[in-house]
């Protein structure tokens, strides 16, 4: 639980029971598939979930999510949350769960791009005509991989720096701008090249321009960290990460004050995206595609704000949209890897490796 969603928990305790937030009476409940997806649900009764603590609030945030959707759907669906493993490791486990006839682990497998595209193919997951739950609040572009991944939050990626102790002189603005002598030796990467591996996309530079950015990048570097350590750019022991995981950390330690400025360099801006998903195999697999749909609704994806800073951008309302249509309103063009692109590169994986091999053994 990060720390601005345990405050909010604790006023909301303090101030005496749970009050949820106004429902919008404009939600779409009179689609016929919700209605009858509703029903169904009720009569599942329960939704078995699980995943990492830092996703979706954790285990303290299922309550709140569970009495608003309960009463913005009249239903009655009980969601027991358990932690679970990474996201490649429980899309494994599920799969293997599928294979041997056993139920999932979780009814709801969160997933990003590239742990998700295996699992795709596979077929792991039920193919949902997602549109048609709620019509005008989740569209086509939002759905991908035949039906089984929908769209539910989004990533920034960017180069966060301590703007405490970097001039405005040096103030970053590219990727590029990392190459400059002023940040040779003050630079943070992460040691699976978050981002840096996507320039290799023809979209964007293309192999040979990648690869040769990394190895000139390489020598500016003096450490390696995670992306939840951005507390390492707060304190000035490194000035910058170049680049982030999503932007979510960052966005969060801003709200606390914290020194910090999160640049989407226009030669490298990007978008990535989590998909929820439907195992073939989950037990209760209607309260799973009800609890995905909620996701989508506008109060839900307020409060995915409020637990993880991240939210879908395609939302008139999205915090991160305003980001990125500012942005492109300046000429920024931001490249959004999607399932079948990833599919349709998979030479992505083979540069990835050997850009980490060029930052870690430098």
């Amino acid at each position: 639980m990060r720390p601005s969603s345990a405050l909010y928990l604790v006023l909301l305790v303090l101030s005496g029971p749970i009050i949820i937030p106004p429902v919008n009476a404009a939600q779409p409940q009179g689609s016929p598939a919700l209605s009858a997806m509703i029903q169904e649900a009720n009569k599942e009764g329960k939704l078995k979930l699980s995943w990492g603590e830092g996703t979706l609030g954790g285990t303290k945030r299922m309550a709140l999510y569970e009495q608003l959707m309960n009463k913005m759907f009249f239903s009655n669906v009980k969601i027991g949350f358990t932690p679970g493993p990474s996201m490649p490791a429980m899309g494994s486990q599920i799969a293997t769960e599928l294979a041997a006839g056993q139920p999932a682990a979780s009814d709801v497998y969160i997933g990003a791009e590239s742990y998700l595209v295996p699992l795709i193919k596979r077929k792991v997951f039920l193919e949902v005509e997602w549109p048609k739950l709620m019509p005008g609040r989740i569209t086509a572009p939002m759905v991908e991989g035949d039906g089984q991944s929908l769209r539910v939050f989004s990533g920034l990626p960017g180069t966060p720096y301590n703007k405490n102790r970097v001039p405005k002189i040096e103030t970053p603005k590219t990727l590029k701008d990392f190459l400059k002598p002023f940040w040779k030796g003050k630079i943070a990467s992460t040691p699976y090249v978050t981002g840096l591996n996507l320039l290799a996309a023809k979209e964007l530079w293309g192999r040979e321009a990648a690869l040769d950015y990394v190895k000139q990048f390489s020598k500016q570097v003096s450490g390696l960290i995670r992306c939840n350590e951005m507390d390492r750019v707060v304190t000035g022991e490194f000035l910058a990460l170049v680049m982030d995981c999503n932007g979510a950390r960052t966005f969060e330690l801003q709200a606390q004050s914290a020194p910090l400025e999160h640049v989407i360099p226009s030669d490298g801006a990007m978008i990535r995206h989590f998909y929820l998903n439907i195992p073939k195999n989950a037990e209760h697999p209607n309260a799973a595609k009800l609890f995905t749909s909620f996701l989508l609704t506008k109060e839900a994806q307020k409060l995915l704000w409020e637990s993880d800073f991240s939210d879908l951008y395609m939302f008139p309302e999205s915090q991160l949209g305003q980001k990125v249509r500012h942005l492109e309103k300046q000429g920024v063009k931001f490249f959004v890897p999607t399932l079948e692109w990833v599919a349709n590169n998979p030479d992505i994986e083979k540069i990835s490796e050997e850009m980490v091999k060029i930052v870690t053994q430098k």
